[in-house]
């Protein structure tokens, strides 16, 4: 099992400014024997909203129990293999997005199943920290998220550069949201055990 961990804080002048705290956490858990999710816990606070989910998909029966006070539904239909939002960014860093092809993923999140279409935006270089280094060449893509989905409470359009290599490292995350923006960069990278000299 693998667990994947994305956390969003808001900082800086306009924060304090306006009063608009973001304290977001969301856990994924997928299995890589079977290439399928197997939950997803979300505890969002952006200003005044604030929303808890929790959705456990139950292995081999095409379904998900979704434990969420704005969903009435507590039981959904998934399809085969259905992916949480954390584990759908880890199958496209594995598969890769190919130029003009794109990549179709089966999601389910916020009580809903869709297919999620991942599209290759571009490309550039950038100065990572060391040991990935200046001038490395990344890959700009775009998952196409429905409305009302995703990492936020609200997303818009969201953007992920990753390395150009077999690693497709995330490097930077910039994404509108109802008020402002929302930026990641990689700080600080250490390679696994096997890939160091």
């Amino acid at each position: 099992m693998l667990r994947f961990v994305a956390e969003a804080k808001s900082q800086g002048f306009f924060s304090w400014l306006l009063q608009f705290r973001v304290d977001d956490r969301t856990v994924g858990t997928w299995d890589p024997a079977a290439g399928c999710s197997l939950g997803i816990e979300k505890h969002l606070h952006e200003g005044r909203v604030v929303r808890d989910q929790v959705v456990a998909f139950a292995p081999g029966s095409q379904t998900a129990v979704v434990t969420d006070p704005k969903i009435r539904e507590t039981s959904f239909d998934v399809g085969p293999c259905a992916l949480d939002v954390l584990s759908a960014f880890f199958v496209t860093r594995a598969r890769g997005v190919a130029e003009g092809e794109g990549l179709s993923l089966p999601v389910f999140d916020n009580g809903r199943r869709y297919l999620l279409s991942v599209r290759l935006r571009g490309k550039e270089r950038l100065d990572l920290p060391a040991p990935l280094g200046k001038d490395v060449a990344t890959v700009i893509v775009e998952p196409l998220l429905l409305e009302g989905t995703g990492l936020f409470v609200k997303a818009g359009r969201l953007m992920i550069w990753l390395t150009d290599d077999a690693r497709r490292i995330p490097v930077r995350l910039r994404s509108k949201v109802a008020i402002g923006s929302v930026s990641a960069d990689l700080e600080s990278y250490t390679a696994p055990a096997d890939r160091r000299p």
